[in-house]
């Protein structure tokens, strides 16, 4: 950040806070076993989890996200209720499958007569995300979206607004498409609140899951072959083409450098 924004006193503090984490984490990693190899997913048995009795709140039906889940999932939540977590959990599953199978570029085609919309950060503001389906309608195949990044930190809803984003990719999968932003990764999530909101709603191990999924994010979308959609901007160095976006390796927390730190970070800057 500190490279594409030199000028930015915030982000230079947050790099140093960002620098310390990083080395913590590399020496947690250095010290632990090969246990942290293995995926949240392996150690979940969802089937032995059990919905009492007196929660009346949205469930999957057959395990599947339907449309009526969603509409019943929106209402939930603005209520302000919590999801029950064996549904949470459920949709997680289901969503790293999808989106593990997705390249690092989308590439989609729409013809003359399609449209899609494009929208930027919500940063966990759950009654904006809701706004935004009121006035443009719904997902569908017909109403396609792309979320471009930045889905939680800062706002005070962010796992009620990442959930809904995941239960509309799993239900639209190939008409709701949602790109990974800088504030998808571990550092940003532990500065800015997302770790702690799951950990409080729900627990640290649901936050190493949703760690796991941001991994899976596909980092850009090529439209019709003449727009290209990214949560950054330009790169850093000359020369970067389509095909580079799609090598890029991204299950992983990104690097300090690099085209897909600059996929996730790059800002204009004045001159």
């Amino acid at each position: 950040v500190v490279k594409v924004r030199p000028n930015d006193k915030d982000a230079k503090l947050k790099y140093q806070e960002c620098h310390r984490i990083v080395k913590q984490k590399a020496f947690e990693r250095a010290i632990a076993s090969d246990e942290h190899k293995r995926s949240v997913v392996d150690s979940l048995d969802i089937e032995s989890m059990t919905i009492e009795d007196e929660y009346s709140g949205p469930k999957l039906e057959d395990g599947k996200v339907t449309l009526a889940f969603m509409k019943d999932l929106m209402q939930w939540y603005k209520d302000q209720k919590k999801l029950h977590r064996k549904c949470a959990y459920q949709i997680l599953v289901q969503v790293k499958e999808v989106l593990a199978k997705l390249p690092t570029l989308v590439e989609t085609t729409l013809k003359e007569t399609e449209k899609v919309t494009v929208c930027g950060d919500t940063h966990g503001q759950f009654y904006d995300l809701l706004n935004i389906f009121e006035l443009n309608g719904l997902p569908s195949e017909a109403n396609p979206y792309i979320f471009n990044g930045d889905f939680v930190d800062r706002g005070s809803f962010s796992v009620e607004v990442i959930l809904t984003l995941f239960g509309f990719k799993l239900l639209y999968p190939d008409h709701f498409h949602l790109l990974r932003g800088n504030h998808e990764t571990d550092n940003m999530n532990q500065i800015y609140g997302f770790e702690g909101e799951v950990k409080a709603k729900y627990t640290a191990q649901m936050f190493a899951l949703f760690s796991e999924v941001f991994e899976w994010l596909p980092l850009a979308q090529c439209i019709n072959g003449k727009v290209l959609i990214m949560h950054g901007g330009l790169f850093s160095e000359d020369g970067v083409t389509l095909d580079d976006i799609r090598k890029i390796e991204r299950n992983r927390q990104p690097p300090d450098s690099g085209p897909m730190c600059d996929l996730l970070w790059s800002d204009p800057q004045p001159q």
